[in-house]
This record gives structure tokens, C-alpha cells and sequence, in this order.
């Protein structure tokens, strides 16, 4: 082979990216926050009716659903670092419930008391006294399955639907994962790779043939698939390598298997060979860093945004659609790294 494609002989393990301490995970959260915006437009944008672009492709999801892959993926194999790190669980439990919560409470309150009293067409002091403002704030907050998505007087003549905020579904899920995790390295799971490897695909084995017994409801069950996976990738970080002959092998393995039973494991093998060679083989987007980290604000106020546009615009297509609505979100998700999130890490 020609020294012009040396490259793809490249290669490099999952611990020599991690020792590198640069990696373009940001980037890609980022991405995949903006692909969940482009893969709602046709649910809320009146005049888009176009097929995601990944559905016509042939993959079988759809942009929205390779998003939050994605995100659970990098989140299974980044929350086990952190897990393995601590020495004390209370200072696990802690970090997480830092990232997770504040920036939602701040979400769901913005969303209740001020985005919602001033697009609701009931007059504001009607608005506050109905029951159903106050649900959306308490249920959602509690993060559990038993959601509130709409408040009264608003979005309800959006063309397709009302729903103020259709992305929070998986915070509940997420919510969970960190939990198991931390209950399993609370017990000692964590102290053998081997005990760790078992005891993450028996949870898997049970969650396929007995969901009853986890806390974790169908919806959520694929979240937890890539979640698990992510920490196996991280239990054996040393011994797996990653580069461009791998992930050219992994899609075409996936590819082959594109209508066989089996497509369910390849395709979720070649999305993380994808995250990973994104992550460590592709130039780092450094200067990104400096601005802070965006991508959990704009993956919550995407759908209000797009709510929004919907409102105002409604005639816009799927390229005005989604500009200004990743315009707003890019914005407040800046907004809330700097005013919220990055403050409330501080108290770790």
C-alpha cells in the first residue's frame, strides 16, 4: 500500500486514547445533540414531511435514535472511568447527580413558569393556577417513568404536536444506569474485570428475557444495550484497538447482516467503531474546549426550540427549520454550560 493511504493502517487501543488525554468526544456529543434536532423536524415542523435521511439509507434508525445511541454509548464508557476512579461512591453518586439535575431543574422550571407563561393562551393567572403547570415541574423532576409533556395552553395549535419537551425521556433511563452501575461498585463488581464482564452481560441477559426484574421499562431497554456496552468497552480498554480497517470491516459486517436477526448486535458494533475512531483517530477539534460544553443544553432545549419555530414559522422547511432551531439551541446550551452546569460542577 501506497504511503498516501498508510493511514488506514492506523490504529490505536481504547487505554492509549484514553492516556492521551485529547480526544474529540465533545465534538460528537455536540453533533449528535444537533442530529436529535434534525431527526425531530418531521415530528414537529408542519411543513416537513421528507424521510430522515439515515431511514432512507437503509440503516433502520432513524438520526434521532443513532443520537441517543451515541450518547449512551460514550456515556456507559466514561461514567465506568469515573466510577473506577472514585474511592467513594457518595463522590460517584454526587458528580452525576451534578451533571444531570441542575441543568435540567433550570430546564423544566424555564419551560413551565416562563416559556409556558408567555406562549399559553390562557391569561398568565389562570396559567399558574392550573394543576397541570405544577405537574410538569414536580413529575418531571422526580425523573421517573411517570412524565408530564404538556402545559396547558401551550403549542396545542402546533400542527403536528403539543408536547413542550419530547427529548426528556431518556433522563429517567440515564438516571437508572448510573444508579446499577453504582450499586455494582458499591458491592465489589468493579474489582475484577472478569467478575465486572460477567455481571454487566448477565444484566443484559435479564433485561432481554426477564425485563421485569430491572428498572428499566421496554423503551429503555436499547438505551441500556449501548449503556453496557460502553462499559465493556472501558473494562477491556487495553486490549481493544481501533482504526479505519476495523471500522470499515464493522460496517461491512453490519451491512451483510443489514436483514438478518444478528443486525441488532453488528449494527450497535459498528456505530461504536464509528464513536471510537471519530473519538481517537480523526484530528482534535481542540480550540472547541475553550467555549465550554454545549451538547446536554442543546439536546434539552432542542425540541422547545423546535416547538418554537413551529410556532412562529410554520411554513418553514426542513433546512430553515433546523437552522434557526439549532441557531436558539446552540445558544441556550452555551447558556447553560456557563450559567448552570459548569457552576454546579464546581461543588464536586
Amino acid at each position: 500500500m501506497t504511503s498516501r493511504f498508510s493511514w488506514l493502517l492506523d490504529s490505536v487501543s481504547i487505554d492509549e486514547g484514553l492516556r492521551r488525554r485529547a480526544d474529540n468526544f465533545l465534538l460528537l456529543r455536540i453533533l449528535a445533540a444537533s442530529m436529535v434536532i434534525y431527526g425531530h423536524a418531521r415530528a414537529i415542523a408542519p411543513a416537513v414531511g421528507a424521510e430522515d435521511i439515515f431511514v432512507r439509507l437503509g440503516l433502520g434508525h432513524y438520526s434521532g435514535d443513532i443520537a441517543v445511541n451515541i450518547f449512551f454509548l460514550v456515556s456507559g464508557f466514561l461514567v465506568t472511568g469515573s466510577l473506577m476512579r472514585q474511592r467513594n461512591l457518595l463522590n460517584f453518586f454526587k458528580l452525576r447527580a451534578l451533571r444531570l439535575v441542575p441543568g435540567y431543574a433550570v430546564n423544566v422550571l424555564l419551560l413551565a413558569l416562563v416559556v409556558g407563561g408567555i406562549m399559553t393562551t390562557l391569561p398568565i393567572g389562570e396559567y399558574l393556577h392550573r394543576q397541570e403547570v405544577w405537574d410538569y415541574v414536580f413529575k418531571n423532576m422526580r425523573l421517573s417513568s411517570d412524565m408530564a409533556w404538556n402545559l396547558p395552553g401551550v403549542f396545542e395549535t402546533n400542527a403536528k404536536t403539543s408536547t413542550i419537551n419530547g427529548s426528556q425521556w431518556t433522563l429517567p433511563a440515564e438516571t437508572r444506569m448510573y444508579v446499577l452501575l453504582g450499586v455494582a461498585g458499591l458491592v465489589g463488581v468493579f474489582a475484577s474485570r472478569r467478575v465486572a464482564t460477567i455481571a454487566v452481560l448477565a444484566v443484559v441477559a435479564i433485561g432481554a428475557l426477564y425485563p421485569y426484574y430491572l428498572p428499566l421499562h421496554q423503551d429503555w431497554f436499547r438505551l441500556g444495550l449501548y449503556f453496557a456496552l460502553g462499559v465493556l468497552i472501558y473494562l477491556h480498554r487495553e486490549s481493544i484497538r481501533v482504526g479505519y480497517i476495523m471500522l470499515i470491516g464493522l460496517v461491512l459486517l453490519a451491512v451483510l447482516t443489514k436483514h438478518l436477526p444478528t443486525y441488532s448486535l453488528t449494527f450497535p458494533l459498528a456505530l461504536s467503531g464509528f464513536v471510537f475512531v471519530f473519538a481517537y483517530m480523526t484530528p482534535v477539534v481542540g480550540w472547541l474546549e475553550r467555549f465550554g460544553d454545549p451538547s446536554y443544553g442543546i439536546y434539552l432545549w432542542g425540541w422547545p426550540c423546535q416547538q418554537l419555530v413551529a410556532f412562529l414559522v410554520p411554513s418553514a422547511g426542513l433546512f430553515v427549520h433546523v437552522t434557526l432551531a439549532l441557531t436558539m439551541a446552540v445558544v441556550l446550551g452555551y447558556a447553560s454550560w456557563h450559567l448552570v452546569e459548569k457552576h454546579a460542577l464546581k461543588l464536586k
